[in-house]
């Protein structure tokens, strides 16, 4: 479904999320595929990961206009793939001095042309529907640790390590208990596994167990439903399954390819997830990580 279709849903006292739809971009959803969230302060709009085209940046605006007429105040982008941070030039365009925020490593990113790579990658994943944006990057940096205080919103950055990407940010929202995870977290769908050539599994499950000591309520993955400890905590059982899984059989001396239906049974009560048929390139990725760990 496009982004149109999807409500704009009010899950805390300040942040409001539409949760987006888990099939990877295509013609019908024209790119649609994140969850572009705001939190609204007192005087203003916090928007963190705007959407993957400068129309869903805009659209995003549209349906927060149904709730306030306050100006956006603030941008942030989790990582540097496409689906997340395209839609920055949809809020630019009527606020052209916001600040956005991101790792600083994601800004070097970008600044090396990657920003191009994606746009070029989605046109032709939804066959132009995205023509017109362009790349329109963070312009401030974070490193992770950074406490923000935002016309009274207090936010921690957190960034762990490589995860998801070599510079993912999350986003804690204190004052609502709040935890934006970026990527590092997706809820019905198997993690790291659209783009697992940029991730550390092993780093993946160092965040999220840093993440589940903060005094969160409410956790916001990248992609699928939020919800309690639950969602972080799934995520985090099945990479620690597959790590285990990967980690066991490269120890009985067996290759990628000799080990993926064995790894896949230990997996089996994931096989509902999206993504799942792409297990046999994901497992290749983790055994390069753990071979790498070994040597």
């Amino acid at each position: 479904m496009a982004f149109e279709q999807h409500p704009l849903e009010q899950i805390s006292r300040h942040i409001y999320i539409v949760q987006g739809t888990q099939a990877l971009p295509g013609p019908e959803s024209r790119g649609f595929m994140n969850n572009p969230s705001a939190v609204v302060t007192d005087n203003g709009i916090i928007i963190i990961d705007p959407g993957s085209s400068a129309e869903i940046g805009r659209q995003l605006l549209a349906k927060l206009s149904d709730v306030t007429d306050k100006p956006v105040i603030a941008v942030f982008n989790t990582h540097v793939h496409g689906d997340h941070w395209l839609g920055n030039q949809g809020i630019r365009e009527i606020h052209p001095e916001v600040p956005i925020y991101a790792h600083t490593r994601m800004i070097e990113r970008i600044e090396a042309g990657e920003g191009e790579k994606w746009i070029q990658l989605l046109m032709n994943m939804t066959e132009g529907a995205i023509e017109g944006t362009r790349v329109i990057g963070p312009n401030i940096g974070l490193s992770g640790g950074e406490v923000l205080s935002l016309d009274g919103i207090t936010l921690k950055i957190h960034h762990t390590g490589h995860a998801h990407t070599d510079h993912d940010l999350m986003i804690e929202v204190v004052d609502d208990k709040g935890m934006f995870f970026g990527d590092i977290v997706t809820s019905g769908r198997v993690p790291n596994s659209d783009v697992p050539q940029d991730a550390s599994f092993k780093g993946s499950i160092t965040a999220i167990k840093a993440m589940l000591n903060a005094d969160v309520d409410i956790y916001i993955p990248g992609h699928g439903r939020s919800g309690g400890r639950e969602i972080p905590e799934t995520t985090l059982r099945f990479l620690e399954t597959l790590h285990s899984s990967v980690t066991h059989h490269f120890n009985r001396g067996l290759e990628a390819y000799e080990m993926r239906d064995e790894v896949i049974s230990d997996l089996a009560e994931y096989q509902d997830w999206i993504n799942f048929n792409e297990m046999g390139r994901v497992i290749n990725f983790v055994f390069q990580e753990v071979e790498n760990e070994n040597f």
